[in-house]
């Protein structure tokens, strides 16, 4: 069972349209690690308190937790090709502070990067 995809409510084309763009623009924005919330409601062209809102609505979570988790999705991409250490995988995720990411990976995945890693056989 994959985990790539946030689990999301059925919604109306319009919800969807709106999520697909944000998830387009935290993977524009991976390498970005001054991304702040602010960015993408002006990318979105909504009001704080609408995206705060429908963000909450749609996925239950926090704009910080969404872009938290929206990262730790790419390091477990990044981790399924083999290719990185943790410590790399952290900075490509901009989560920069190597032991943090552990903990905010396993709070997500339910083991730290390196038992996926494992579990995955990588």
């Amino acid at each position: 069972q994959s985990q790539q995809q946030p689990t999301i409510p059925d919604m109306s084309p319009n919800d969807r349209k709106f999520m697909d763009k944000l998830v387009e623009l935290m993977e524009q924005n991976m390498d970005n690690g001054d991304l702040v919330v602010d960015d993408l409601v002006r990318e979105l062209a909504v009001s704080r308190s609408v995206f705060f809102k429908k963000l909450k609505t749609l996925t239950g979570l926090a704009p910080i937790e969404f872009i938290k988790e929206i990262r730790i999705k790419r390091a477990t991409q990044l981790i399924e090709t083999g290719e990185f250490n943790m410590t790399q995988i952290s900075y490509m995720v901009r989560i920069n502070d190597p032991r943090y990411f552990s903990k905010c990976f396993k709070a997500q995945v339910g083991m730290t990067p390196t038992e996926y890693k494992e579990k995955i056989g990588r």
